[in-house]
């Protein structure tokens, strides 16, 4: 009980308490779901729960608790050909911004750290219990807390003063930018449909 209140005693200590819970709650909810939803879900229930809780919680920590715990936000901008398809923004670029609480950085690097490596050991459980189902969800997992940790790390080492144009994309995803791409889709499309 003592490990619980000196949580909530640390938890207070925030700069933003609600967003670190919530960081913390995002966090949590997927692998809770994930560990004891058979006992009370069917398994397609149990699948759409954890990962509709895991794309929530890649969003909130996205777009919100990291802008606010620790100043960094980043996203994909797959017009930058020349450059990262990564775009950042830090609080580096706005010196001298506010300062970073240490708690708030701490447990948010702690949990987007832990976050992976958890998923990862659930995906060797599941190889070695040979349940292939549950691997397809955990390689979700992997690939949305694993995809937030490379944009905040590569975000956290991101200097605005050097140029990005010096180093190669790690990945791209394709340019979608206009909609002739989805006509071209769907002229295929309609082409299989009428034969």
């Amino acid at each position: 009980m003592d490990h619980v209140k000196n949580f909530y005693q640390t938890i207070l200590k925030s700069s933003h308490p609600l967003v670190l819970s919530l960081h913390i709650l995002g966090k949590a909810a997927p692998i809770v779901f994930y560990l004891i939803g058979s006992l009370f879900m069917s398994f397609t229930a149990q699948f759409i729960t954890v990962l509709l809780l895991l794309a929530v919680d890649f969003y909130l920590t996205k777009n919100i608790n990291g802008r606010k715990l620790v100043q960094l936000r980043w996203w994909y901008d797959s017009s930058n050909s020349k450059e990262s398809p990564l775009t950042f923004e830090s609080y580096k670029a706005y010196a001298p911004g506010p300062p970073i609480n240490p708690i708030d950085s701490r447990l948010f690097w702690w949990s987007l750290y832990a976050s992976p490596a958890l998923w990862v050991v659930f995906g060797i459980l599941c190889i070695f219990q040979l349940k292939f189902l549950y691997l397809v969800l955990i390689v979700l997992a992997v690939c949305l807390t694993g995809w937030n940790l490379h944009g905040f790390r590569d975000c956290d080492k991101w200097d605005p003063a050097v140029s990005s144009t010096e180093t190669e994309p790690w990945f791209q995803l394709p340019n979608l930018a206009s909609f002739e791409n989805m006509g071209r889709l769907a002229r295929v499309q309609n082409f299989f449909r009428s034969g």
